[in-house]
């Protein structure tokens, strides 16, 4: 099977869970990354699926969006490189010593803020440096679009009249060059499930290493 193309969605999840038993160790169609601990299939696609953090692209309607991810610029990468990048620089993080809910949360905070996450090792620092230089995309997203929330931007796109050729046109050009960037939070409820991920992915990925 061909790998699918990802890009910014405007649409509704029409995803389910996919149960666990179901999912082994196969990866996210997107990232990359193990599925665990669960996936959902990509649109109507049933025969592929993707983790819960890059259906993201499809969940844009969520009500915790805008503190979940963030629209940046980045014409060069496709989508599914940005996520496995932010997922791997997360995975260093997490690895440095943010497996401590609180402490987590206080390394995303800082990263967002755009200032130094304290002592880390090596392989967290250049993590960091590449998740910044992504996260530093989102200046130029906010100068075309005056605003870097995906729930805006979506409800904006959703209320575009594309049945005009030049706003189709337009809306084709953003969605091109629009990418997601997952901030290291995901939301169940109320609970923030994200360094649950980011913990059976670390097992998963250490016992295939």
């Amino acid at each position: 099977m061909a790998q699918p193309t990802f890009r910014l969605s405007v649409r509704p999840s029409s995803g389910r869970a996919v149960a666990q038993a179901d999912l082994g160790n196969a990866p996210c169609a997107c990232c990359g990354l193990p599925l665990v601990p669960t996936g959902e299939h990509w649109a109507d696609a049933a025969d592929i699926l993707v983790c819960r953090v890059c259906s993201l692209l499809q969940s844009l309607d969520r009500p915790t969006i805008d503190r979940e991810a963030i629209l940046i610029w980045c014409p060069e990468l496709d989508q599914g490189q940005i996520f496995a990048l932010a997922a791997h620089a997360h995975l260093a993080l997490f690895r440095s010593g943010g497996r401590k809910a609180d402490v987590w949360r206080q390394l995303v905070a800082t990263l967002a803020a755009g200032q130094e996450p304290g002592l880390l090792t090596p392989q967290a620092v250049a993590a960091v440096q590449a998740y910044r230089t992504l996260f530093m995309r989102s200046d130029e997203a906010f100068r075309r679009l005056q605003s870097t929330a995906p729930g805006h931007v979506a409800t904006a796109l959703l209320m575009a009249d594309v049945g005009r050729k030049d706003v189709a046109e337009g809306v084709e050009f953003l969605l091109s060059n629009l990418k997601l960037l997952p901030l290291g939070r995901l939301y169940d409820g109320a609970d923030d499930i994200y360094p649950d991920i980011l913990m059976a992915r670390e097992r998963v990925l250490s016992h295939s290493s």
